[in-house]
């Protein structure tokens, strides 16, 4: 028993012994060595814990630009980079050179021939309808009716219940269901009611969510997972109900568009929006971006903001003196408060700079890939050639002392606010959050007006204490969503 011990405690000395060795010369001044045959590979095993952090570290010791080498006899090799104007070529004036490409075809298989995977005209006719169907006026009138229905009938009953009853909550989770309800509602005429009291499973989130850390270690998924199964099999139900509905309301009455305006039903009818209606499998690969743009974006993005508002009372109370000095305000059951005119949002500019000071030190999307499809070089002078993968690092751009001065880690909505009380509109080739160029999200706008319209219901009426004790941080994935969520408490305001 005693030489087991022995033995066992040898090989925990040798390990520290091993590992310390490691940390000391696996990298170099801070950055990556480059070994025979296994490349920098230790530096990333070392690292899996914190990839974000450590590409961040990597690219601000290294002037914003690097390569990194994977094994000699895989394609794991790449091209990182956050410096603006390198950003600017690939993403804007030389984009036509730096495609999605093969690799990123293989890793998102699952997307299909939709926007998220496409290039060339395809990408410019699914851009096209996509961009017409969210600047389209009855979109804009259609989301405000459903943003606060769910606001009123789901957000707030819950929290009701949930603070009613002392219980705490998984402010993610919850985000995340809301945000998908109203994406399904807008995008296939159905609400799955996920935000309730039950907490119904989210089979569409598990998909998107193992599918997303899969890609994030470039692994191959065998097959598709039940979950992606199951919601495969519901989209073909809501294309074939819908498809029914469309052709009985315009059989009875002509048209139905005003009650049933939504992105299924713009695809088959014909709509200028979308124009002839395409094949199924395209139809559904088109809803499954449309509700991934849902399900992964601004809802992430608001579970950090409430993070970070908790650590800064004083932000939190500046945005509640904003919200009752420029919001109308609809009095609902239970005493609670919710705005009443989303016109309005418009006027909270110091939310609106809290919400892009979350975005930069938290983008739901850390990295953007891209192959270079002809040798080019970059504007810092590093050659790229044919084929060679570019990773962009949107994260590390929000921690450039260079790009942001030497305060850039912590959380300060002021730097987004001009001398005139205006909003700074920084490049987004600085800020590249919502990406840049040709392919800048079209989605943009609308996701402001749902973070500012779903944060100022739940700030006005509710406090919230983050439970001790949590491990907070992000999960190894192609979004940026805290690995375990958020658990909070929450108490209601208003007696």
């Amino acid at each position: 028993m005693m030489a087991v011990l022995f033995v066992y405690l040898g090989f925990m000395v040798f390990g520290i012994i091993f590992l310390c060795f490691l940390y000391r010369f696996v990298d170099n001044n801070g950055l990556p060595r480059n070994w025979p045959l296994v490349g920098m590979i230790p530096t990333l095993l070392l690292n899996i814990h914190r990839p974000h952090d450590k590409v961040a570290q990597t690219l601000r010791r290294s002037s914003g630009t690097f390569f990194y080498t994977g094994l000699w006899f895989t394609n794991t090799s790449y091209l990182a980079t956050s410096d603006p104007e390198n950003v600017r070529s690939i993403l804007s004036s030389n984009s036509s050179v730096y495609l999605k490409g093969p690799e990123w075809l293989k890793q998102f298989d699952i997307f299909g021939e939709a926007l998220f995977n496409s290039d060339g005209e395809a990408w410019k006719c699914h851009r096209r309808a996509f961009h017409a169907f969210l600047n389209h006026p009855q979109f804009r009138q259609s989301l405000s009716k459903v943003l606060h229905q769910r606001i009123e009938e789901a957000l707030v009953k819950v929290l009701e219940y949930v603070s009613g009853r002392e219980m705490v909550v998984n402010l993610q989770d919850l985000l995340v269901r809301h945000a998908f309800d109203i994406g399904c509602i807008m995008g296939v005429g159905f609400n799955p009611g996920l935000l309730s009291i039950e907490f119904p499973e989210n089979r569409f989130h598990e998909a998107v969510s193992n599918t997303f850390e899969a890609a994030f270690y470039r692994y191959r998924r065998n097959g598709v997972s039940d979950a992606w199964k199951a919601f495969d099999d519901l989209l073909t139900q809501f294309i074939s109900t819908q498809r029914h509905k469309s052709k009985k309301s315009v059989a009875s009455s002509g048209s139905n568009e005003e009650n049933d305006f939504n992105f299924l039903n713009c695809y088959l009818t014909g709509h200028e929006i979308t124009g002839p209606t395409p094949k199924d499998s395209l139809i559904r690969d088109n809803l499954v971006h449309f509700l991934f743009a849902s399900d992964g974006t601004y809802n992430l993005t608001l579970t950090w903001f409430f993070y970070l508002i908790s650590k800064a009372p004083m932000v939190e109370n500046k945005i509640r003196e904003e919200i009752k000095r420029h919001l109308s305000m609809t009095q609902v059951e239970g005493g609670l408060q919710i705005p009443s005119n989303y016109d309005e949002l418009s006027k909270l500019t110091y939310l609106h700079a809290a919400l892009c000071e979350t975005l930069r030190l938290h983008p739901p999307v850390p990295f953007e890939f891209r192959t270079c499809t002809k040798q080019d070089f970059l504007p810092s002078g590093h050659r790229v050639d044919q084929n060679t993968r570019i990773l962009i690092g949107i994260h590390a751009m929000g921690r450039m002392e260079s790009l942001w001065e030497e305060d850039c880690y912590e959380f300060k909505p002021e730097r987004w606010i001009s001398e005139d009380g205006k909003i700074k509109r920084e490049s987004p080739t600085k800020f590249s959050a919502f990406l840049a160029g040709p392919r800048i999200c079209p989605g943009k706008e609308v996701s402001f007006l749902l973070m500012k319209a779903t944060a100022t219901a739940i700030i006005h009426n509710y406090n919230f204490h983050v439970v001790e004790g949590q491990n907070i941080g992000p999960k190894n994935s192609v979004l940026y969503q805290m690995k375990k969520g958020l658990v909070v408490s929450v108490k209601k305001r208003w007696s």
